[in-house]
């Protein structure tokens, strides 16, 4: 044998030896672990017995509680996570089902508190049949005698005693007084023309105003104009159109400068609503009328609906440029505007016919295009203007006829709509029920005290984007979706 060989023999008995003693040593411990705990093996049994019990204990409580199929089965730390959790949902679920049964009963008891007069076999039913809240809760929201439940939030006050309404507030002055009886009695329509009323109206207020001592004239202005916008609001509630020309001349009347004498604030704040009148209003007007009148030509069949100012400049422009056309005037009841249309239309040689709206479908295929007018646009591109100006857009898609809408820039408004329920005006639902245009009294008058009829008379509805060709503005001919953006060229110009 080598040395090498005897060198490696020497070191395998080491690691043997090696071995050996660890598994002794290991040996010797686990014995003196087992003489200690033969030593305290009373003690250790009598907490291992307490733990026995109380585990029993635990398992017989979930049993009871339907948790747990079996006492003596063993469950694991994920099993116990996973019963808890269903226990606590189960009472969860008993909790709110016992809130919900006490928010039913104060409701029937409210109920039956508010009608004392159900007789009392009604009161002692059945809890069972006490189960519908909902049948309760209508005849709370029910809707005053007349009165459309669909569209209660949008009626008004009955007519105002205007004599004892400025006798009340002595601050509104006469112009203000005067304009709101005719707002509210119909004589003065359309949105461009209330618009140029109340401007007009705030000027006679800027000239007859006279501030008191050691108060500066545009703040005491602001508060008045207050009074008389609440007074015109009370009488008809404000057009788009009104309300934007209001809010140019309030920032105007804000950013006045305070070392200006009154005089010289006065011709400032006339010249700021002359200045309005003339570049948002009648330059607009110029504006959408070259516009339109560049899509005219020779025997041209324009269909229009109602009575709009801005259609009947556009078509008298029209006819003075020598272009041979003709006119459909289609109109619907109570107001029947398109008989002031056709007197004016009539009076300039044009060429009309006159139908109600219920002949549409005859005369829409006769005419080659569709002229509307507008009380606002919408941001949504939604055209909100006078009613049944939905049905004429959606006729005119059907017979593919293209819909033009003219519209003025300052008639553009924020608000998002899509249907005429949210927002609008409620006419007199009397005007309804009579026909002006017939000799004899109206059938439909028997109907006033039928308890079991709610009539409503709607001033508005909005036309979806999909239903117009085209918008025509002072800017340019654009589509309904250019709202946003048009409000926001606006609206960085006047910052």
């Amino acid at each position: 044998m080598s040395e090498t060989d005897v060198i490696q023999e020497k070191s395998d008995a080491r690691q043997k030896n090696n071995k050996k003693e660890k598994k002794q040593t290991e040996k010797s411990k686990t014995d003196g672990a087992t003489n200690k705990l033969s030593s305290t093996g009373e003690d250790k049994l009598t907490e291992k017995q307490l733990r026995k019990l109380e585990w029993e204990k635990r398992l017989a409580e979930q049993k009871t509680q339907g948790n747990v199929n079996d006492v003596k089965e063993k469950l694991s730390k994920s099993e116990l996570k996973a019963k808890r959790r269903e226990q606590q949902e189960a009472q969860r679920q008993a909790k709110t089902g016992k809130d919900k049964e006490t928010v039913i009963n104060n409701v029937i008891t409210e109920v039956k508190q508010v009608s004392p007069d159900t007789p009392k076999s009604q009161n002692n039913k059945h809890p069972e049949e006490k189960k519908s809240p909902v049948k309760k809760s209508v005849d709370i929201k029910k809707a005053k005698p007349g009165y459309v439940q669909l569209v209660q939030h949008l009626y008004r006050e009955p007519k105002l005693e205007y004599v004892s309404k400025v006798v009340n507030s002595k601050e509104v002055h006469p112009v203000f007084v005067k304009l709101g009886v005719q707002y509210s009695e119909k004589v003065i329509l359309g949105s461009n023309a209330r618009c140029l009323a109340l401007l007009s109206a705030i000027k006679t207020l800027i000239i007859d105003l006279q501030s008191p001592a050691k108060q500066e004239f545009c703040r005491y202005m602001e508060a008045v104009l207050q009074t008389c916008t609440n007074y015109l609001q009370d009488c008809r509630p404000f057009a788009v159109s009104m309300t934007n020309a209001l809010r140019h001349f309030k920032v105007q009347l804000t950013h006045m400068d305070k070392n200006l004498s009154d005089n010289e604030k006065r011709a400032k704040l006339i010249d700021v609503i002359e200045l309005y009148i003339n570049n948002d209003i009648k330059r607009a007007w110029d504006a959408i009328c070259m516009k339109v009148n560049a899509k005219i030509v020779n025997n041209d069949v324009i269909l229009i609906y109602g009575c709009s100012s801005l259609i009947h400049k556009i078509l008298l422009e029209a006819n003075k440029s020598g272009k041979k056309f003709s006119v459909i005037i289609v109109d619907s009841r109570p107001l029947l505007e398109g008989r002031e249309m056709l007197r004016r239309l009539v009076g300039a040689k044009i060429k009309c016919t006159y139908v109600l709206i219920n002949a549409l479908d005859f005369v829409m295929r006769q005419a080659t295009k569709v002229l509307l007018g507008a009380h606002a646009l919408l941001t949504n591109g939604s055209v909100m203007s006078r009613i049944g100006t939905a049905q004429v857009a959606l006729v005119a898609q059907a017979c593919n006829k293209p819909v033009l809408v003219c519209c003025e820039t300052y008639k553009f408004s924020e608000r998002v709509q899509t249907d005429s329920f949210v927002y609008n005006e409620i006419g007199d639902s009397n005007l309804l029920l009579s026909i002006d245009t017939s000799s004899t009294a109206s059938p439909l008058v028997s109907l006033k005290d039928n308890t079991k009829l709610s009539i409503l008379n709607i001033l508005y509805d909005v036309t979806p984007p999909d239903l117009v060709t085209a918008v025509v503005t002072e800017l340019a001919i654009l589509p309904c979706t250019s709202v946003p953006v048009v409000l926001r060229i606006n609206a960085n110009e006047n910052m």
